[in-house]
């Protein structure tokens, strides 16, 4: 009998092959998407998901079932103020994104044991994922990382290697489309696909605003300072 995964997805790239690899060796996959009330990449990144979801089930070579994915809304699972608590401490010390504790909630409130969180080549996250003392137990318990220490680059190839790169690159990644629905080539996973070797998936307007870019560039100078950081995020919470 398979056995079943939990994944987050997002219709990106580093998840869409982690649900791709779990099909490819068998086990059943159930996806899980929380959608991020900030994030104007929503519809583009469920198309992307229902896409891929109907050329998978095309597809003899991936052995394992995809299931119903999962679709919750940010406001309709319960917050914790100790996993609240513990990302503030985290972030004292080093900025991580809001996404963790976000997903720290959602497995508690469903009762989800262990999900796979997509996320390559962080060495933050390598070093600490799975520490069992405090916050990091706290933010990390449900959350695996089976791609850790892969790049795109290794993903791309494995999916050439066998059969699967049309699949994947029917993949969403940016989170700030412009109102034509086109990647924008400034925010971070935009910036992360060009430093991969995979800036072929912009068009021109965005590898032209990629050159030209400042406020990513200001996120980033704020990330060194993470005591600031969480100054400001706390402003924002309030």
């Amino acid at each position: 009998m398979s056995k079943i995964v939990d994944v987050l997805w997002t219709g990106g790239w580093d998840s869409t092959f982690r649900v791709i690899q779990l099909l490819f060796q068998g086990d059943d996959v159930k996806p899980h998407y929380i959608c991020d009330p900030g994030r104007a990449s929503t519809s583009l990144e469920i198309s992307a998901m229902h896409r891929i979801s109907e050329l998978i089930k095309a597809d003899s070579g991936l052995k394992g079932n995809l299931l119903p994915i999962s679709i919750v809304d940010f406001p309709d699972f319960e917050k914790y103020s100790d996993i609240e608590d513990a990302y503030i401490d985290i972030m004292k010390e080093h900025y991580i994104g809001e996404q963790y504790k976000w997903i720290a909630d959602y497995c508690r409130y469903e009762n989800i044991d262990s999900i796979d969180i997509s996320v390559q080549n962080n060495p933050f996250i390598r070093k600490n994922h799975s520490r069992d003392d405090y916050p990091f137990s706290v933010i990390f318990r449900s959350l695996k990382f089976p791609l850790i220490t892969f790049s795109k680059s290794e993903m791309k190839k494995w999916c050439i290697d066998h059969g699967f790169l049309s699949i994947i690159e029917e993949s969403w990644f940016c989170h700030s489309p412009t109102r034509s629905g086109k990647s924008c080539g400034v925010c971070s996973p935009c910036i992360v696909v060009v430093e991969e070797g995979m800036g072929y998936r912009l068009p021109a307007s965005a590898k032209i605003r990629y050159h030209f870019r400042i406020l990513p560039r200001l996120k980033s100078f704020l990330k060194n300072y993470p005591k600031f950081y969480t100054y400001l995020y706390k402003l924002k919470s309030r």
